[in-house]
Order: C-alpha cells, then structure tokens, then sequence
C-alpha cells in the first residue's frame, strides 16, 4: 500500500513540473498593442507610451524586455504600474493587463526618429520617438526661493548642487531670496546652508538640459543665538602718529536675546585697543546687549605706540556670544610721515654793495618712520643775482637726521642800495619747502665817508665867507 501511494505521488509531481516551467519560462503566447506607437517630443522630454498585453494561452508570468538602437545613449527607459518600477508581469489565461513604458531622453539627443522594440513573453511590438528639437551644448536650470519661518525672504544662502561629495554647481540668493542655476543634466542633492541658519538638504532631484526644475520655496529655520558682524573697511592705512579707527556693525540675528564681550587678539606689545558705542564717545565698552533682530555700530580705536615702525600689522576682532565665537581678521599698513624743516641762524643779512653773503642752511627730516631721498635745493634770487648751494643735493636723510649745506649769494656790482629776498626750495621724493631770507644791501663806508668829508668843506667855506664878508 505504501509502495502505491509512494508511486503516486512521484506520478503527480511529474506532470505539474513541466507546467510550472512553462508559465514561468516566458515561452508565454501574448499580444501587445498600443493605439499610439509614435510619439513627438523635444531633446530632455520624457515619452510615454501606454501597452495593453493580451495573454492567448495559460496563466502565467513573463519578463518585461526592451531594446534601443543607435543615439539613445543617456536614455532613461522604465516600466512602470501606477508610478512602480516593474520588470515582470503576470497575465491570467485570456486577460488583457496594462503596463506602460516611460522613455526619459537625453538633451543632446539629436532631431531624428528613434525606433524602441518591445517584447512581452511572445509577443513585440515596435516603438518610436520622434525628436523634434535638439538641447545639445544646452544646460539644465534649477530655480529656488529661500524664505525664513516668517516668510522673509533670506538674502546671500548658499544653494549648491552635489554628486555625492563633489559640488558641481552653486550660487547665493540674490536680494528676492532667489537663485536660478545653470547645471549639467543629472541628478543631484541640493544643500543649502547660511550662517545663523540650519542646513536644508533635498536628495534625487533631477536637472534635464534645456529645462527648468523648480524647487519652489525652501524654508530656513533660524539658529536660537548667532551673530553677524560687518566691518566697514577692516583693511586700513595710516600715518606713523595718527590713531586708527575701524567702524563696525554687530547684528544679533539669532531667535533669542544675548550678550556679547568684546576684545581684540593678536597685537603687538604696547598697543592698545577699545571699543566704544560713538565714532567721539570717551568711555570704552567691553560687552553690549542686542535684542534679537537688531544691530548696534561700534567703533574700534587702535593705538600704537609712538615707536612703532613703518609696517603691516594684523590683529582679530573678537567677539563672543552665548553659543559661539565670531572673529574678524583685520589689518593696519602704517606708512612714514614725512615733514622736512629748513633752519638758518638769521633770516635778515646785512652786506655792502659789491660784496658777498655766504652763510649756512640746515635741512632736518622732521617726520616720524620715513627715510627723504634725493633731496634737492634751489635758490630763487631776483634777476641778475648769483645765489648756489655747496652741495646742492642730499642722498637721504632718516628721521631725525639733519644735513648741513652752503648758500652763498653774490648781488650785481650795479645794484641799487635796497632789501632784497632770496628764497631756498627744497624738495624730496616724499616732500618739499622753501624758506625765504631778506639781505640787505647798503653803500659801501667809504663813500659815506667822502660824503661827510664834502659836507664838511661846505660848511667850513660858509664860515669863511661869513668873517670875510660879515662885519662890511
């Protein structure tokens, strides 16, 4: 008995294997139609095409195949059931089943027709797509609107594109909170990030060449304490002895309320820096409170001391919050200051007329941290004088530094008794002057002599005269 039952049993399994191979094995009788094989689109578009499969034998499953030709390369070809990715489909005997083939096209594909073959169990059917018009050497667009929780509109986001690690494409929001980007086709996570707000992440999102994909708005939530510091010209220039000033606004973009200490690094030694709440204010303040949203200017005098050389001298900002710190790398270049004096023991001489006025001039570089080269000295005398310099230039002289030069003058033989002005200019390659000197010319002594010896003889024939010719 059991011999018999065993033998059964073998009996059965052996007539249901070769069914079961055959509804499985895709040898399956079908027959696909669909009432619109051709499809018109442009370069990037997507073409669908919906299939009606018929099954003509017995129940069963079969694969879902397709094959492309030439210039496809890029295509993106699916099946899909109600938006499903599939690859299978089981078709009960005598049933009619729908499925649709979803054709993504590349943007560079050229204008031409594009022939797709299908093939459901036993049954194929031919498909077409007609490119119209070609995107090649064309770009895809991405377009967003970056709002905060309020709604406002947040200006100078970050909106970047990545293939995995590798950024491909990015840009800031403009002043609307907008940002249209040109990107290759492909698909990518978009990130977008600001400082003081949290990062905003979206994954698959496709670019197609010559279309635009928009992410419409994407909202930033603020961070609860963070800060925004602006300083107006943190690169700055000045003369050796002049005091330095920065202007700088603090904002207090966070949700919630803070306090903020002020301090500045890396000066060098004997300088000296403090924050004040005026461009004029006295009193110097080393923390300030900020409401959220608002903002406060403050202004940072920096000191030097008066030994300070010419140079580039960097120091940081430093301000610290609740949650975190904020630096601002700043710069201070001081150059020379350059003042050149002329001095001489008298700015009046007293010559006679014919002789020669030779005196000293000293030239002193009077500025603080600056060399005077190629100093030169001219002398400007009305017409017909002779004034020179010995020697007539210096090489250089460093602060402090003095050069001691010549003047000699030499006025006409004819010139007329009188005071007369000579002027020294004197220029450098960093500065100039000039100083002015009188002379004064006088009647040599011994024609005041003969005068007075004429007036003499006058007076004593007068008085000869007098007593000869008096008492008739």
């Amino acid at each position: 008995m059991t011999a018999r039952r065993i033998l059964l049993i073998l009996l059965l399994v052996a007539l249901a294997v070769p069914g079961a191979a055959a509804a499985q094995g895709g040898s399956m009788s079908t027959e696909i139609r669909c009432n619109f094989p051709g499809e018109m689109i442009e370069a990037g578009d997507t073409a669908v095409f919906d299939l009606a499969v018929t099954n003509r034998g017995d129940t069963g499953t079969c694969l879902l195949n397709y094959w492309t030709y030439r210039g496809t390369d890029g295509w993106k070809i699916r099946f899909e059931d109600n938006d499903r990715d599939v690859y299978r489909m089981l078709i009960p005997a005598g049933e009619t089943k729908p499925v649709r083939l979803v054709a993504e096209t590349s943007g560079h594909a050229a204008v031409g027709e594009y022939p797709i073959r299908v093939g459901i169990g036993e049954g194929t059917i031919w498909l077409y797509v007609r490119i119209t018009k070609t995107h090649s050497d064309e770009v895809g667009t991405l377009e967003a609107t970056a709002v905060d929780k309020e709604g406002n509109v947040v200006k100078g986001a970050d909106v970047g594109l990545y293939d995995g690690d590798n950024r491909v494409e990015g840009m800031l929001t403009t002043a609307e909170g907008k940002v249209s980007i040109g990107a290759p086709m492909g698909t990518y996570t978009v990130r977008v990030t600001k400082p003081g707000y949290r990062p905003w992440e979206k994954e698959g999102v496709e670019v197609r060449i010559g279309r635009t994909t928009d992410l419409g708005i994407v909202p930033l939530e603020k961070e609860n304490f963070f800060a925004e510091l602006r300083v107006k010209s943190p690169s700055r220039m000045a003369a050796i002895g002049s005091n330095t000033q920065y202007e700088m606004t603090l904002k207090n973009a966070g949700r919630n309320d803070d306090t903020y200490a002020l301090s500045v690094e890396g000066l060098p030694e004997q300088w000296y820096a403090r924050f004040k709440e005026s461009r004029d204010a006295v009193e110097e303040v080393s923390e300030i409170y900020i409401p959220s949203g608002e903002e406060k200017t403050l202004y940072l005098d920096l000191i030097p001391p008066y030994s300070v050389g010419v140079g580039e001298y960097n120091f940081t900002a430093v301000i610290d919050s609740s949650a975190r710190q904020y630096e601002e790398n700043m710069t201070l270049r001081l150059r020379g200051s350059y003042n050149m004096r002329t001095y001489t023991k008298s700015y009046r001489h007293d010559i006679d007329r014919g002789d020669t006025l030779t005196f000293d001039m000293t030239v002193t570089n009077a500025g603080v941290g600056g060399a005077l080269t190629n100093i030169g000295i001219n002398m400007s005398a009305p017409q017909g004088w002779r004034a020179t310099v010995d020697p007539a230039s210096v090489a250089s002289l460093e602060p402090g530094e003095r050069a001691t030069v010549q003047v000699t003058v030499v006025p006409p033989a004819d010139i007329v008794a009188g005071e007369y002005k000579v002027v020294a200019q004197v220029k450098s390659d960093q500065a100039e002057g000039e100083d002015e000197f009188r002379v004064v010319v006088k009647e040599q002594s011994y024609v005041a002599v003969l005068g007075l010896l004429v007036m003499a003889g006058v007076v004593a024939g007068l008085w000869y005269m007098f007593r000869k010719y008096g008492r008739r």
